[in-house]
């Protein structure tokens, strides 16, 4: 549900109360309005002084809160009503520190563009930033595309940092609903879906990249993370489904790998990265690092993926299609009749394969 603000008029007992911009709690999907706690002590507060007053109607234009908390000097935008009406955000201590702050989502492109930041991600909702072992700082990405984070959290930052993150502090949107709130408020973390599981198996294995050779060998602009975010399973199998699926995949998955940096870590291993892609860069890094493995093998699912958008690139133009597509289903070990639908969920999982493999090579060198 999120946060609004509404006009209530209604009898209680006798006596007709009207309050405009009273904070409720709507639920889009069945469009109904909940009252919070304190908006139904509101109303029990005027319904008590109209009584007392011997008044059988009360009209009341609700003020905003506008509360300072005091946690930082850098002028965030926030709104305080978030914090007293959004259920679980109020503690009887440290008031104010659970105040959310929004933030547009660019703010983690920045962050990711950076060299001394890294962005760690538990799904395609929920992430970390992190410094070295400086600090960390959590984060949720809501329904709207915002980036929010606690203002208790983000005092804990260096000034100069509260500042960087103010460049792209944007006003309250009241929706907090993500698995960020979920997860650190309500103590629930759902099953998450096939794709999300994915993301985070990426973000795991780019982090040990980064610990074994100290490069952030993969980025996240705004396109790549405007395509994850908004990014949902097949629902049709058409051309168009088809085409639009495996571009969106190939984008996240391998078009966000740095060429430049690869370049730069099999220049270090030895070798020089001329006239090589990124995934053969990718995968001769692999080879050099772990000579004992057969990586080609490992790092299959990828090459599947990249000819996969190529072959639905060009369907029905190209005539080496049928002959790519029958190897694609080959190499996923699928035989007979298949949908779409059927190679979608082969190559997410074995995507999901590739990335914890590598990450497990990685973890058990160390």
């Amino acid at each position: 549900m999120d946060l609004v603000f509404s006009s209530f008029s209604e009898e209680v007992t006798g006596v007709h109360i009207h309050i405009e911009n009273l904070p409720f709690l709507r639920c889009e999907k069945c469009n109904i309005d909940y009252l919070p706690e304190d908006s139904r002590f509101a109303i029990i507060y005027i319904h008590e002084q109209a009584i007392k007053h011997k008044e059988n109607h009360a009209n009341v234009n609700r003020r905003k809160t506008n509360q300072n908390f005091g946690y930082t000097d850098v002028p965030f935008l926030y709104d305080s009503d978030d914090y007293k009406y959004i259920p679980g955000l109020q503690r009887p201590h440290s008031e104010g520190f659970l105040t959310p702050v929004f933030f547009n989502r660019e703010v983690l492109v920045k962050y990711d563009a950076s060299p001394v930041y890294r962005l760690s991600f538990a799904s395609r909702t929920y992430g970390e930033i992190r410094r070295g072992d400086d600090y960390s700082i959590s984060f949720g990405i809501n329904k709207n595309g915002k980036v929010l984070m606690w203002l208790g959290d983000i005092a804990t930052l260096p000034e100069r940092e509260q500042y960087y993150l103010r460049s792209e502090n944007v006003e309250s949107d009241h929706s907090i609903g993500c698995e960020f709130y979920d997860g650190q408020i309500e103590c629930i973390f759902t099953d998450r879906t096939p794709e999300d599981k994915l993301f985070q198996f990426r973000s795991n294995f780019i982090e040990s990249c980064f610990k074994k050779f100290g490069v952030k060998i993969a980025h996240i602009d705004k396109e790549v993370l405007k395509i994850a975010l908004e990014f949902n399973p097949p629902v049709v199998d058409s051309e168009k489904e088809r085409r639009h699926i495996a571009d969106a995949l190939n984008k996240i998955y391998i078009e966000s790998f740095d060429v430049g940096a690869l370049g730069d870590v099999l220049e270090t291993l030895g070798e020089s990265p001329k006239n090589l892609g990124s995934l053969k860069r990718l995968q001769r890094i692999l080879e050099l690092t772990f000579p004992d493995r057969e990586i080609s093998t490992v790092m299959a699912p990828l090459f599947v993926l990249y000819d996969l958008r190529v072959s639905y690139s060009h369907l029905g133009s190209d005539p080496g299609t049928d002959k790519k597509l029958q190897s694609i289903q080959e190499r996923l070990n699928l035989s007979g009749r298949f949908s779409f639908f059927t190679v979608y969920k082969k190559i997410v999982q074995e995507l999901s394969n590739c990335f914890n493999a590598i990450d497990a090579l990685f973890k058990k060198n160390t």
